[in-house]
């Protein structure tokens, strides 16, 4: 297989030299084919780049049926969607930017001449458009486009991934800002004045630290009194009007030890709920959800993501639903619990998330370990 460069322009290390190499001929006319590709350096770098390439080109049939990036989307969701076991919230925001952002910008591009350079045009073109998208929405639409061709690559119709070389913009991620605990009993006391079922979501959530999709998901046989635990093995969503109960978002469920405050919040829900199907002439069992209106269907996440902001305005508090797991996990780490002890109660995979996510915080412990350490060699014998 053969391969050629050209110096476009510049010189030294800020050269631009064109790469080219053949890729046998097209089913159809019968033509030549090649791939090209645009690199920065010198000649040697450029011979180096080269040599890559024309690897990469000879690890691909190039002779079959052109294919557009956009059919390859509409294939490789679907299958994605089995394989890699996709929530269905993750699986509609996958379908909205497809076919929103990426297919018409990029569909009719042929898969196997996809590159960086035109990945790149899109992300600027995102950023700069009269309503521009936000820099961490960008890099979505770059999670998105990587994780299809990635699957290219497996499925050998592309020898590397063009996404591992474009350049999303970069986001700098602001530290989380929790509500303190007077805000957080203000905003329950608050929503019992009109809706207990509310009160008992804000409440559940800040002393579980649990996702919402999560606490929409409690069952009465997932609390168990006797032990003072509270079990999350499940997440509920909407989607497209449609109610779908999927696990938790690491596909792993875990046990949560309940302190008096939330076992007594838990109790009074019960009792209300027990009073509810009385008047009802209905009885509760192990499937009636924990917080639901009818006892029968959950209350929507997106209902409580919309209540708990409009309830932060009125008790005066700037925060939003989200503001609520911070609040478990600020509050964890400045007592001094261990990560790997508030990952498990937040539900992460593991610790590194958690230390990513909170490492802001993490230095107003710093200070107490110093001054422990200071007082082991200064103290008195």
């Amino acid at each position: 297989m053969k391969g050629s460069r050209r110096q476009v322009r510049g010189r030294g290390r800020s050269a631009v030299w064109e790469l080219r190499v053949h890729a046998g001929r097209s089913p159809v006319t019968g033509k030549p084919k090649y791939v090209s590709r645009t690199v920065h350096g010198t000649a040697a770098e450029a011979d180096e780049a080269l040599a890559k390439l024309v690897e990469e080109v000879g690890a691909v049939d190039h002779s079959g049926p052109a294919e557009t990036f956009g059919a390859f989307l509409d294939r490789w969701l679907p299958k994605a969607t089995i394989l890699k076991e996709l929530s269905p919230t993750t699986v509609r925001e996958h379908k909205r930017t497809v076919e929103k952002i990426i297919k018409p910008a990029l569909g009719s591009v042929d898969l196997r001449k996809l590159d960086a350079g035109m990945l790149n045009d899109l992300y600027v073109s995102l950023r700069t458009r009269e309503r521009p998208l936000s820099a961490s929405s960008v890099r979505r639409v770059h999670a998105v486009i990587s994780a299809a061709l990635a699957q290219a690559v497996k499925e050998d119709k592309l020898a590397s991934n063009p996404a591992d070389r474009a350049t999303p913009p970069s986001v700098r991620q602001a530290p989380k800002v929790a509500p303190s605990p007077e805000d957080v009993q203000a905003m329950i006391a608050t929503a019992d004045q009109n809706d207990p079922n509310m009160a008992t979501f804000i409440a559940l959530a800040a002393v579980t630290g649990a996702r919402r999709g999560e606490l929409c998901g409690l069952r009465w046989g997932d609390v168990d009194f006797d032990r003072a635990t509270l079990t999350i093995e499940r997440s509920v969503a909407v989607v497209s009007g449609r109610w779908v109960t999927k696990g938790t978002k690491t596909h792993a469920g875990r046990v949560l030890a309940l302190d008096p405050f939330g076992e007594e919040v838990l109790r009074r829900q019960r009792a209300r709920h027990e009073d509810r199907a009385a008047d009802l002439g209905v009885e509760l069992t192990d499937d009636t959800p924990v917080l639901t209106y009818n006892l029968e269907r959950p209350i929507s996440p997106d209902t409580v993501s919309h209540y708990v902001r409009r309830i932060a305005t009125k008790a005066g508090v700037d925060t939003h639903l989200h503001g609520l797991r911070h609040f478990a996990a600020t509050q964890m780490i400045g007592a001094g619990h261990d990560v790997r002890t508030v990952a498990g109660r937040l539900g992460h995979r593991d610790a590194s998330t958690t230390l990513k996510v909170y490492s802001h915080f993490l230095p107003e412990r710093d200070r107490d370990a110093a001054d422990f350490l200071g007082k082991a060699l200064t103290a008195s014998d």
